[in-house]
């Protein structure tokens, strides 16, 4: 038991420096350590009794460390997934991903993963009609490093010829070579996990949590012209909304 309680005397001083204050449950300390949950609970005894944890029962109950402070329940002491320097997503505007990256001093960059003229899903079938349609499907990076996968369905009759041009700024290809300005849409965002084959792609394991956004693109004549799945990595990207209220007032 000796060499239990030395051990976990070392992953309290771990776990201190990290401001971690709960240890993990003894069913995973015996399975780390190669020994039993008898053993291990013996050693935690002496902890306790030493004032170093203290136990609490319950649905939030553990081993927590005395030492470190227990976390702030308040929002603002959430931490950010991100490890790097993220992607301002605005909501409030319509452009292409280049465009943001470029403004925001990015190094932008596409990989055009299949173009093509087919018969568009279901979803986008809804948006666009059944008639054939542009399905593009691109990887897209931010200074080097994967930052989102898009899925994009364009109306067939009225983009086919974007087909004929680079693909890495359609929303601009669009309005300066076809005339086309994709000048509102109607987005929803939702919090989504990947499979193995987006992943593959994004360079994150599947399972991992991305945000997931759905988009209908509408031209200056208010047509439905686009009809587009996104996946951002949620570790790199950042989403912005503003809204107001406004009050009218009548004269009586």
């Amino acid at each position: 038991m000796e060499h239990t309680h030395a051990a976990l005397l070392r992953l309290v001083g771990e776990l201190e420096q990290r401001s971690v204050a709960r240890l993990p449950p003894e069913r995973e300390l015996a399975e780390r350590l190669g020994t039993s949950r008898t053993t291990v609970r013996k050693a935690m005894d002496l902890l306790e009794r030493d004032g170093v944890i203290r136990r609490l029962k319950g649905r939030a109950g553990g081993a927590y460390l005395t030492s470190v402070a227990p976390a702030s329940p308040s929002p603002e002491s959430a931490r950010s997934v991100c490890q790097s320097r993220r992607l301002l997503r605005s909501l409030n505007t319509v452009k292409g991903v280049p465009q943001m990256l470029h403004e925001q001093g990015f190094r932008d960059g596409t990989k055009v993963i299949s173009a093509r003229m087919t018969t568009p899903s279901e979803s986008a079938a809804r948006v666009l009609g059944d008639g054939p349609a542009v399905s593009l499907l691109r990887l897209r990076f931010a200074d080097g490093d994967t930052l989102s996968l898009e899925q994009m369905y364009l109306s067939g009759s009225l983009c086919g010829r974007v087909l004929e041009t680079p693909l890495n700024s359609v929303y601009e290809t669009l309005r300066n070579k076809l005339g086309i300005s994709v000048c509102m849409a109607d987005e929803s965002i939702e919090l989504a996990t990947i499979g193995s084959s987006a992943g593959a792609l994004l360079g994150q394991p599947e399972g991992t949590a991305v945000l997931k956004l759905e988009r209908i693109g509408y031209d200056q004549e208010a047509r439905p012209v686009e009809y587009s799945v996104d996946l951002f990595r949620a570790d790199r990207t950042r989403l912005n909304v503003r809204t107001s209220s406004l009050v009218s007032a009548s004269l009586t």
